[in-house]
């Protein structure tokens, strides 16, 4: 009977210890963009990104929510009060649609533009 019950307690045991599974979830790692040593460019690089599929620009266009990201107005609405050129990865246009708790939300290599973008100066050019 002793041995019954040990060799119980180790069957429950090890399906204890096997019932435990986590599965990692790895980060995507994006590379940063390879711009040839030329600085991204807003006008073809970072506006194509709120406007394509009409993703960002269903909401964030003249008269709706703010900030309007239409081609013509993005800039003139993001820089200053979404871009944080002193900590680039705090900026809301960054961090917000790459959030997944936007609507609307961008991918890791959309994302990397933005970054290089803002840390380069978020210049309009």
């Amino acid at each position: 009977m002793k041995k019954h019950t040990i060799f119980l307690i180790l069957i429950l045991f090890s399906l204890f210890l096997n019932s435990c599974k986590y599965d990692f979830i790895l980060p995507e790692v994006v590379p940063p963009p390879d711009n040839n040593g030329e600085p991204i460019s807003f006008a073809t690089q970072v506006a194509p990104i709120f406007s394509t599929g009409n993703k960002c620009t269903a909401c964030h266009k003249p008269g709706d929510k703010s900030p309007d990201l239409t081609a013509a107005n993005a800039y003139a609405q993001i820089v200053p009060n979404y871009v944080n050129t002193a900590s680039p990865a705090s900026s809301k246009i960054y961090t917000v649609p790459k959030s997944g708790t936007h609507y609307a939300t961008i991918s890791g290599s959309q994302a990397a533009i933005i970054l290089a973008w803002i840390t380069e100066g978020a210049k309009n050019n």
